[in-house]
């Protein structure tokens, strides 16, 4: 699936990858790099691509989460008021 509206060949990779750099930053959007007119890799921003781990990493552990609270049973949670007075919090 094509995603891009930056496409370059793996000459222009080669020749102006500086320039490739600044446009995947300024833009924020992919570079699409072909090789034989074939879609093989994209070059991404380091912060588009820190927030898009950011984003998986967050979505997996909601998952995680909502998949443990929706076979939880009752007898799995404590009263947090009556466990806040007898002051079993860890220090």
């Amino acid at each position: 699936m094509l995603t891009s509206k930056n496409l370059r060949s793996i000459s222009d990779m080669r020749k102006r990858a500086d320039e490739l750099l600044t446009l995947a930053a300024n833009t924020k959007e992919p570079v699409g790099i072909l090789k034989n007119n074939k879609l093989k890799a994209y070059l991404l921003d380091a912060e588009v691509l820190e927030s898009l781990e950011s984003f998986v990493e967050d979505f997996l552990d909601y998952k995680m989460l909502k998949s443990r609270l929706d076979e939880a049973n009752k007898n799995d949670f404590r009263d947090f008021e009556r466990f806040w007075k007898k002051g079993k919090l860890p220090k």
